[in-house]
């Protein structure tokens, strides 16, 4: 998909979200306008995001959730 058509796309999905109060509906707008962005995006390598990852080899979560040395 061309951005010009996505972004015109995006608008109206943000004016129609923004003039209800139907939380299905805005939910299902949402959804468009993700499925628009991914279309128009151009293509990169996957990533894997951070909250995947875990700590890092550096940080360790104690029993009590918090950040603490190894």
């Amino acid at each position: 998909m061309e951005s010009v058509q996505a972004f015109k796309h995006l608008r109206t999905l943000i004016k129609a979200a923004s003039e209800t109060d139907d939380t299905a509906l805005i939910h299902t707008q949402l959804t468009m306008m993700t499925v628009i962005i991914d279309k128009a995006a151009p293509k990169q390598k996957p990533y894997v995001p951070l909250w995947l990852t875990g700590p890092g080899s550096r940080e360790q979560t104690s029993k009590d959730g918090t950040a603490g040395e190894r």
